[in-house]
């Protein structure tokens, strides 16, 4: 059985007594909270942290040693050589979740804070025969409605098959519920939007009498404080009808709603703007109600309305001058290929491509610019983006012609045929692997992406002829997918008893419409990664080959972000995200495991997550979950790597849908670590051997071998270390367990102006200047399909 966090023994706390005062915070919908500085005492505090990666969390503060008592009794007896010995981790508890993060990855903490009371409704239950008491959770058969007396029934799926309990509702905050078990000792926490409308109103009003106006101004005001801002204009609507003695008391109240709904619908419009939903956003725009609305509001929409009528002028005026001008042209052959360039350009200009011509909108008035170098800066704008336009016209139809045989290399796998491209290539005038390089973040889909209704998922079949098994994924695009619009994507791992279109539905559709993922504009995709049959996750390189590759055929099917893709998963599911996230840290740039267990690869390979974000969300009666995940994420606290661990207070084995909104925050602020100088891993496995710009291969037999974990869940074999670091000089230095070692390099990382030395084991392998190789980039790209890290030099040492 798990030690709780919250067991009878405080040994894990500085503090000699732990006294926990509720957190007041006002919450506006789903968001987590900000706040600074930082100290540690052996005490608990009402505040709030910020943390390196922004991310704000706010409720009850407490430094704690370890996750568990009995990790915090191993820490506690450490010696000064221990990374971090005293309170490395700090406990935040909002009454429905405990969130621990890293004490070292906190910017600002401010425990003395002036918070404003929350609106607090208590629930009369009526309990017996509590004696029993919960100890895990397992999986929700069915689950009743809240009635109107806050009940419900819950029925779980136990060994001895169903289990029907009742609840009943205790106390409703504008955050949470508490909810507690009738009949048993269970108690809970349900974020009170969860709840229906009609359920939540008809519980407040058994808490308060109807008759009395200040408990019908308190419901109002607790509406408010949850965001719940439609709700609680009903609510002042009614009091104003049935006592209009108070209308000019609540006045002030009704224009602070109306500042926080505007807000609110403006945040929404901007929101829909950034994910490239630009007909939503226009018509957002049309309604947004302007009575009572402050001017600093207003004065937003109008940038913004004024800003896309700027934009809708600029992608007519491109078409008319390129029109225009390509009128003035008279040789018959570049005005042809003038004539089918600009048909291509006008179907595609909208408000994401239009910035392809900004540098041509700029200067299509020079005079002292003639109508073929004024064209010259429009075409190839369109094709190497406008910080890299050329004035020659015939190198910019270059730049055309490169494109097309660029897309024919890539989507070609006849070598022959791949050398001949490279050769045209080659003596195309004004065009080098500077050029192409340039060319990539812009080029068209590599493979086709398949036309379908963007509201619906769909499946697609991996298509690499050098596949090693069958891989297959279904996918879920944003509402207004565009190509010329960059997108994040979400890689969702199903658990083993459901779809992998479920899962996609849990990250982007809602009732039949469109979920958080579409509305925040994130491509979601969800790898078939288990065999047929397959319950459990078992550490197979077949889930990681099967995500990899769904990775890269994604990535030339669809304009994705590289630097934001995200591993997920749930259940089973999020076994294998903390497996694949370890191994393959360089391919994202976070984490989000729901109710899943580290595996016996991760007490090898935690360290291999040193610059990967984690989002863990869990419950606290699911299983052994937080003991034995602490294993490993209490040795990545204490190193301060970036991690957040959720735990649901009396809850088991969900997909906690509820935690969808703060995990799209914490999505919102991360990047992948591109360029590390520094690298240091262990592998276990062949796969597991690409990290950022090193592959290694050819390992020991201890490495080939499949991998046998044994009665305490270790691995019966020594990982092999990979050590690469540039130093100072332009020298790298590279240790490894495998006899080939393969560098991928850019300008990021080394200067190509002085001469590179390679040392590989402490010989001397490479002492020479780089150069540019077209071929290089593109067999890494055709291989990758990542337009956001591109390599022009590749080094083999054997």
């Amino acid at each position: 059985m798990t030690e709780r966090i919250f067991s009878k023994s405080v040994s894990r706390y500085h503090c000699a007594n732990l006294c926990f005062k509720r957190a007041s915070v006002i919450l506006l919908a789903y968001l987590f909270l900000l706040g600074q500085g930082l100290s540690l005492a052996g005490n608990v505090w009402a505040g709030e942290v910020e943390l390196k990666n922004g991310t704000i969390i706010r409720g009850e503060l407490a430094p704690i040693l370890g996750l568990t008592d009995a990790l915090a009794a191993k820490i506690q007896g450490k010696g000064p050589e221990d990374p971090d010995p005293a309170a490395p981790i700090l406990m935040v508890d909002n009454g429905m979740i405990r969130y621990f993060v890293p004490r070292r990855s906190v910017v600002r903490l401010n425990n003395d804070q002036d918070l404003s009371l929350l609106e607090t409704f208590e629930l009369s239950q009526q309990t017996s025969g509590r004696q029993h008491m919960l100890k895990e959770v397992g999986s929700y058969i069915d689950v009743t409605d809240f009635d109107e007396y806050g009940r419900r029934t819950v029925t779980l799926k136990t060994s001895k098959g169903q289990l029907p309990l009742l609840q009943g509702v205790t106390e409703i905050t504008p955050h949470h519920l508490k909810v507690i078990g009738l009949k048993h000792q269970w108690e809970l926490g349900l974020r009170t939007t969860s709840v229906k409308d009609e359920i939540l109103k008809a519980m407040l009003n058994r808490t308060i009498d109807p008759l009395n106006p200040n408990e019908r101004i308190a419901v109002a005001r607790f509406y408010i404080q949850a965001g719940l801002y439609l709700q609680a204009a009903e609510a002042f609507d009614g009091i104003e009808r049935d006592f209009p003695e108070y209308k000019e008391k609540i006045t002030t109240f009704v224009k602070d709603l109306r500042t926080l709904h505007s807000q609110q619908l403006l945040d929404e419009l901007k929101q829909r703007r950034k994910a490239g939903q630009h007909q939503l956003a226009q018509l957002a725009i049309t309604k947004f109600p302007t009575n009572n609305v402050s001017q600093s509001i207003l004065r937003q929409i109008r940038e913004v309305e004024e800003n896309y009528r700027e934009r809708h002028e600029q992608i007519e005026k491109a078409k008319f001058r390129l029109g225009e001008l390509e009128a003035e042209v008279k040789d018959p052959t570049t005005k042809n290929l003038l004539q089918a360039y600009r048909r291509e350009v006008i179907t595609q200009l909208n408000f994401e491509s239009v910035e392809r011509l900004s540098a041509f909108l700029n200067l299509e008035g020079d005079d002292s610019l003639s109508a073929r170098e004024k064209l010259a800066i429009a075409y190839s704008g369109w094709i190497v983006g406008a910080a890299n336009v050329v004035t020659d016209l015939d190198t910019a139809l270059n730049f055309w012609t490169a494109r097309a045989q660029v897309l024919d290399y890539l989507r070609s796998e006849e070598e022959k045929q791949q050398e001949a491209i490279l050769e045209a290539l080659n003596k195309l005038e004004g065009i080098s692997t500077a050029v192409v390089k340039q060319m990539i973040p812009l080029l068209p889909s590599v493979l086709e992406a398949p036309v379908r209704d963007n509201a619906q998922a769909f499946s697609i079949q991996v298509t690499d002829p050098n596949a090693e098994v069958p891989v297959s994924y279904s996918v879920l695009l944003p509402i207004e997918y565009n190509p010329h619009h960059s997108y994040p994507m979400i890689v969702a791992l199903r658990p083993s008893h459901r779809t992998t279109k479920s899962e996609l539905s849990w990250w982007g559709r809602f009732k039949n419409g469109p979920g958080q993922s579409q509305r925040r504009g994130y491509i979601v995709i969800s790898p078939e990664y288990l065999q047929k049959g397959q319950q459990d996750y078992h550490d197979n390189v077949t889930a990681h080959y099967a995500v990899i590759q769904s990775i890269r055929d994604a990535r030339k099917r669809f304009s994705v972000d590289s630097d934001r893709i995200f591993l997920a998963g749930h259940g089973t599911g999020a076994d294998a995200a903390f497996d694949i996230g370890m191994s393959h840290p360089s391919l994202f740039a976070g984490v989000i495991p729901i109710a899943g267990k580290t595996s016996a690869f991760n007490l090898h390979y935690w360290k291999n997550a040193k610059h990967l974000p984690w989002y863990i969300v869990g419950g606290e009666l699911d299983r052994d979950t937080l003991a034995h995940n602490s294993l490993v994420v209490n040795r990545m606290m204490r190193y301060g790597y970036d991690v957040i661990y959720a735990e649901y207070k009396g809850r088991g084995y969900e997909n906690y849908y509820e935690e969808i909104h703060n995990l799209f925050n914490w999505m919102d602020l991360q990047q992948r670590f591109k360029y590390p100088k520094e690298i240091e891993k262990k592998i276990l496995r062949p796969i597991d051997n690409r990290f950022y710009w090193v592959r290694t291969e050819k390992f020991p037999p201890q490495i080939m071998r499949p991998k046998i974990v044994n009665g305490n869940k270790r691995i019966q074999a020594r990982p092999v270390p990979l050590n690469v670091s540039i130093k100072v000089g332009n020298v790298i230095y590279v240790r490894s367990g495998g006899k080939i070692t393969t560098l991928w390099l850019s300008p990021e990382l080394v200067d190509y102006d002085e001469r590179l030395e390679v040392r590989i084991g402490g010989m001397r392998k490479f002492n020479d200047f780089l150069r540019p190789d077209m071929e290089a980039m593109l067999d890494d790209f055709q291989n990758r399909g990542d337009r956001q890290k591109l390599f022009d030099v590749r080094l083999d040492f054997f």
